[in-house]
């Protein structure tokens, strides 16, 4: 138990510097989208096309998330029924914290007036089909590609940092892009809602319902 716990608590850390870095260079290309709308006076425009984006860049996520999530369950037990569960699982509920939740909260606690969109709810067209093809994914890449559950993460925390930033900026929280002050805690909130959500969907919920018979015996000469 202490090694399982011991390596999560590594993973964390070991993958802040990563999240840092993909939230920089998605904040870059976030802000200069959205200061060529405002400063060519098309800031109704600007909430149109981030919408439009967000709703590209959330069902990826997913999709990323739940490869992720699947073929690390699946390298170390092989437990087809639970291995989606898991999959499922682990996607749902942090990717929701991820692009909705702590950038709304995010959002609130700075003042911004934000609205509350999840797409689990108002586009489940857009959720469960990507869900089900980054399950299948998972499954195909762990016999596939070794270290696809690297590849796969990486991908995921930086797609993840353009969602939550697609985010605010679709539902409220332009004003980052404009007050210089607002540009950390912005920042920040990002930072958050990836680095925590994400290891917990990428490497969290995987290690702590392995169960470790099972991978052992996966593992046997």
């Amino acid at each position: 138990m202490k090694t399982r716990w011991g390596l999560i608590i590594t993973e964390f850390t070991h993958h802040f510097p990563y999240t840092v870095v993909g939230s920089l260079i998605a904040m870059a290309g976030a802000w200069w989208f959205g200061t060529q709308q405002l400063q060519s006076g098309q800031a109704d425009q600007l909430f149109v096309q981030s919408r439009s984006l967000f709703h590209l860049f959330h069902p990826l996520h997913i999709c990323l998330s739940a490869i992720a999530t699947t073929s690390l369950f699946w390298r170390h037990e092989r437990s087809i029924v639970r291995a989606i569960i898991v999959g499922a699982l682990g996607t749902i509920v942090p990717c929701g914290f991820s692009d909705y939740l702590f950038p709304y909260i995010g959002g609130r606690l700075l003042g911004q007036t934000m609205e509350l969109h999840a797409c689990l709810i108002d586009h489940p067209q857009l959720f469960f089909p990507f869900l089900a093809l980054g399950i299948i994914g998972g499954f195909w890449a762990e016999e596939r590609i070794t270290g696809s559950h690297l590849f796969s993460h990486g991908a995921h925390v930086f797609v993840s940092s353009v969602a939550s930033l697609l985010y605010l900026m679709s539902f409220g929280f332009t004003a980052w892009m404009t007050d210089v002050r607002l540009v950390f805690p912005a920042f920040l909130i990002v930072v958050l809602a990836v680095w925590i959500p994400c290891c917990v969907s990428d490497i969290v919920v995987p290690a702590a319902t392995v169960r470790l018979d099972r991978a052992e015996a996966t593992h046997a000469p």
